[in-house]
């Protein structure tokens, strides 16, 4: 209930009330739900819980007593228009990431005597700031995968399928307290981890003298992990030693940034000016990083010109990388809290060069 009385009060504020809310990681944030089929209505003096039949009883088991459930019988839509008609709204504020455009369409063509009107993401924003508990599931998901980093260590060889490392981080996560994977896990070896988004293959071998960039996460009582070590097979060229110590040092020059007022902006040009300074700028593709929680990629996006300031207790990764095509690529990335002392490092694998 303090979620949702802290919800309340920033949509009366806001004047974007009523709000309906239709993102599943947002009403379990608001609940502890966990079907895969719900939508929430915000009113100013109520709150309402719609889903079916398959979950009427497990709902009903676990929402707060100041919530209500409907079980919709014809659809979302009705059930939306009934509450609306019953608390003598004239508008609905829509939850604007996570609707798609036919269903707007819908609401639009079903709700004509309402006005339809776009209200943020005001769930999202709530969900960057972590209070204790949060902390220790995000802090416990990355000790998982930081265990799965070195049990890999000694596994990683020349012959060694990519496919066959993946499967066996599903596995250790499994076996060792997660639910699963945050996301597919990427191993890319070779000229492969060029690609920042690789696809694992299933048929690639490593070979001696590969690099072999491996992002992972898992899944730890519905928060999430994301840590990427690159290491090499038998030996490393000088430039790519030369690379890895860039990315490194930008790396380490973001986070001893972080501190609740940076905006996301500057974090990013923190990391991107130490690459660019070494004539490696056109090979960091990407975005610095991402909020970490309920889902892997989340609020706020750390990213060239992001004006979003930190605040304490905001989770973030840290992944710089430099990618040469047709070569190579390295990436080092870290889960980091935002602390009112200094940056708390949720990850901690090593990050000296590893040449198995």
């Amino acid at each position: 209930m303090k979620r949702l009385r802290r919800l309340k009060k920033k949509l009366i504020d806001n004047e974007t009330i009523p709000y309906l809310i239709t993102s599943i990681p947002n009403i379990h944030y608001l609940t502890g739900f966990d079907g895969s089929y719900a939508s929430m209505v915000i009113t100013e003096n109520s709150y309402y819980f719609i889903s079916d039949g398959r979950y009427q009883e497990y709902a009903r088991s676990i929402l707060p007593r100041k919530v209500t459930f409907i079980l919709q019988d014809n659809g979302l839509i009705p059930a939306v228009k009934e509450i609306l008609a019953k608390d003598n709204a004239k508008e609905l504020y829509l939850e604007e990431h996570s609707m798609p455009l036919s269903q707007y369409f819908q609401f639009k063509n079903s709700l004509k005597k309402f006005k339809l009107r776009g209200g943020g993401d005001i769930v999202n924003e709530q969900r960057m700031i972590k209070n204790e508990g949060e902390l220790v599931l995000l802090r416990k998901a990355a000790s998982i995968t930081d265990g799965c980093f070195s049990h890999l260590l000694g596994i990683i060889k020349p012959g060694i399928l990519e496919w066959d490392i993946s499967v066996e981080i599903e596995h250790y996560y499994r076996t060792h307290g997660a639910s699963s994977t945050s996301f597919e896990s990427i191993v890319a070896s070779g000229a492969g981890s060029s690609r920042p988004h690789y696809k694992t293959g299933d048929l690639k071998k490593l070979e001696p003298g590969d690099m072999v960039l491996i992002d992972m996460g898992c899944t730890y009582k519905g928060y999430n992990s994301d840590l990427t070590r690159t290491v090499f097979l038998h030996n490393i060229t000088s430039e790519f030693r030369n690379i890895y110590n860039i990315v490194l040092r930008a790396q380490e020059t973001a986070i001893n940034s972080i501190r609740p007022g940076i905006t996301t902006g500057s974090l990013d040009t923190k990391a991107r000016d130490v690459i660019k300074n070494q004539g490696y700028g056109e090979f960091f593709s990407h975005s610095l990083g991402h909020g970490v929680g309920l889902e892997v990629h989340e609020l706020p996006a750390v990213k060239p010109g992001g004006t979003m300031r930190l605040k304490k207790n905001i989770v973030i990764t840290v992944e710089p990388g430099i990618y040469m095509p047709g070569k190579g690529g390295i990436r080092i990335e870290d889960m980091i809290c935002t602390g009112s002392d200094g940056p708390e490092m949720m990850t901690g694998s090593s990050k000296d060069i590893i040449i198995l």
